[in-house]
């Protein structure tokens, strides 16, 4: 015991009030280090394996449910019942969409009572307009938004340029 005292003070004397005091800095750093840099790296670590789970579920997207066609009326009678119902959702947030595009895409092979049909449409609206469009389309049955791209001409202006494409399916009634 007295052999490290004697080592402490003679350290002291030739480190000086300088060393001394770089001692004291680097003990700092260290408790520092490991008191908020080691649990803040792992808590990113953490974080950045949930994160990279969360995006490997939603590369593949869930399949859309069906909206169904009760007996008296026709898959087509459907289709044109949520095609009014987009309209009208459009119309309610404000949004005007001057071009719109529907096609019947090909049958599904797995299954022959499901018809799919393609919606593509592009139109200004404010952020505000959109999400809330978008809120309320979501909610419709057998609707499956398959590509969106949004974009500001200009940051200056507040119109976002939207192009959406839909998918719609609904199943016959057996």
């Amino acid at each position: 015991m007295n052999r490290l005292v004697w080592e402490l003070r003679r350290a002291q004397w030739r480190l000086g009030l300088f060393g001394l005091l770089a001692v004291l800095l680097l003990g700092g750093a260290a408790v520092i280090a490991l008191t908020e840099i080691v649990p803040l790296r792992n808590d990113i670590a953490g974080r950045e394996a949930d994160l990279n789970a969360r995006a490997a579920r939603l590369r593949q997207p869930p399949p859309p449910s069906p909206d169904e066609a009760v007996s008296p009326v026709s898959p087509e009678q459907r289709y044109f019942v949520f095609l009014h119902s987009l309209h009208a959702i459009a119309a309610k947030n404000g949004i005007v969409i001057p071009q719109i595009t529907y096609q019947a895409a090909a049958q599904e092979k797995d299954d022959p009572s499901l018809k799919r049909y393609v919606i593509e449409t592009t139109f200004s609206a404010t952020y505000l307009q959109f999400r809330g469009f978008l809120r309320e389309l979501r909610t419709l049955p057998g609707l499956r938004c398959e590509r969106l791209t949004v974009s500001r001409p200009n940051i200056g202006v507040t119109q976002l340029e939207v192009r959406l494409q839909c998918a719609f399916l609904v199943e016959a009634a057996k």
